[in-house]
């Protein structure tokens, strides 16, 4: 079981951590090609504004699993801190398995999302006429890695609660 929660966690990393740092590379070179072709050639690139908005969804949720992992999202724990550690931790199982739900509500509301943009066809407004099931994509995977950090966080907590419990 450690080394299925191993290799899965590294998964995490390379898809969230990775994959992200692709993207805002790729986004870097979109603006710097922008931003040169306005200025030297007085002609905008017309795609930079439209995928670069795509990208930067994607960056947002590509990136919820690694930001999870790497304990950089919003906390508020000067109550929590106050209680022994078995309330601590009860309380840890009990937040991480409501966030699970939510990332699980969430992968099948991405789904759904993309299934029905591909269904009817839907494209973007501009005149590039993008499919958008494409870059609804990301939503897909950036909620289905969030999901898979947040099985692998309850199993440990439960883990680290049931050792606390057997040494009282």
């Amino acid at each position: 079981m450690r080394v299925f929660n191993q290799l899965l966690e590294r998964f995490i990393t390379l898809i969230s951590g990775g994959l992200q740092g692709l993207v805002i590379c790729v986004l870097m070179g979109l603006i710097l090609v922008e931003v040169t072709t306005r200025y030297l050639m007085q002609t905008p690139l017309s795609v930079a504004e439209e995928y670069g908005g795509y990208m930067l969804v994607a960056i947002t949720y590509i990136g919820l699993a690694y930001t999870w992992k790497s304990k950089t999202h919003v906390r508020v724990t000067f109550l929590i801190d106050k209680f022994p550690i078995r309330i601590k931790l009860g309380v840890r199982v009990f937040t991480l398995s409501l966030a699970l739900v939510f990332s699980g509500f969430m992968c099948v509301a991405a789904w759904e999302l993309v299934g029905e943009s591909f269904m009817f066809g839907d494209r973007s407004g501009s005149w590039l006429r993008t499919p958008l099931a494409w870059p609804q994509m990301t939503l897909i995977i950036g909620s289905a890695m969030l999901f898979l950090q947040l099985c692998l966080e309850v199993i440990q907590a439960i883990t680290r609660f049931i050792m606390v419990e057997e040494e009282v």
